[in-house]
């Protein structure tokens, strides 16, 4: 068991956290080196960079380069500001992207110096921003989007999402209640892993992002402004000029994979890859 732990230890020495300035956030990025285009990875909603550290080793094994990043208002970054959500999350991409893969841009930010543009990864919400970054620029080349929001949710979604809404009123009351920060973040680990991913590692470093019931409520009100944003159409098809392939658990308990379709006969060159999954599981990480 020992030797099991020291073996982890040495391969997660393989990931360098930095912390770096994007535009007007500050956020921290998890990053292996090595060779290819840039593969950027965006973790979904509520979570954080740490979501993708499997992912990272595999990729460090093969000698990929890759970067995860905290998007705002998660993990370790700054927070959003009162803008679009989306749209300032579409900035931030950018701005992250000319940070850690320099000489690439936009189409219309001037000539690129890197001919190899990098590679979006997302899931949930991080596909969704994924999705909106394949359009005709220079510095992204492909897409790998994992269940994302907003090509359509399964029924329950909705379900909850309206309790929820009732249930605000007992909520504002639950938020002033002092409870442990260290509870709070219990709590929200043993949800992450009973309900989202295994292992005790993933779910703490989700629920260590958690600073007690104050973030909760926080991320709350995030949770409401983004599907809001969602709901009312996130993605235009006719702007997606990037290969764009689609990776979804076929018993996502969150994401229809029903509304694949309409983006795979939008989108040429792209695909999807349906991965047998429980309902406990998605496909992402």
């Amino acid at each position: 068991m020992f030797l099991e732990c020291k073996q982890d230890a040495m391969a997660e020495a393989q990931i360098v956290d930095t912390r770096i300035t994007v535009g007007d956030y500050r956020t921290r990025v998890l990053g292996v080196s090595g060779r290819g285009p840039l593969v950027l990875l965006l973790h979904g909603f509520a979570d954080s960079a740490d979501t993708w550290r499997p992912l990272l080793l595999e990729l460090a094994a093969r000698g990929q380069r890759a970067a995860a990043v905290d998007l705002p208002g998660f993990g370790a970054a700054s927070g959003v500001g009162r803008t679009d959500l989306l749209d300032e999350y579409d900035r931030f991409i950018t701005a992250t992207l000319q940070v850690l893969h320099p000489g690439d841009g936009p189409a219309d930010s001037g000539p690129v110096a890197d001919p190899v543009p990098a590679v979006v990864v997302g899931n949930s919400m991080g596909a969704t921003l994924a999705l909106r970054a394949g359009t005709d620029r220079s510095d992204v080349g492909a897409v790998v989007a994992l269940a994302p929001a907003g090509l359509g949710f399964h029924p329950v979604l909705h379900a909850m999402s309206g309790a929820l809404d009732r249930l605000l009123p007992a909520l504002r009351v639950a938020y002033k209640v002092p409870y442990p920060t260290l509870y709070v973040q219990t709590l929200i680990a043993a949800y992450y892993r009973a309900r989202l991913a295994p292992g005790l590692r993933n779910a703490w470093h989700f629920g260590s992002h958690f600073d007690g019931m104050r973030d909760f409520r926080r991320i709350g009100a995030l949770g409401r402004r983004l599907m809001t944003e969602v709901q009312a159409g996130c993605l235009d098809f006719s702007t997606m000029t990037r290969p764009v392939i689609l990776v979804w658990g076929s018993a996502d308990p969150v994401c229809d994979i029903g509304g694949a379709g309409a983006l795979i006969d939008a989108v040429a060159g792209s695909r999807l890859v349906a991965v047998a999954s429980s309902p406990m599981r998605s496909a992402t990480p």
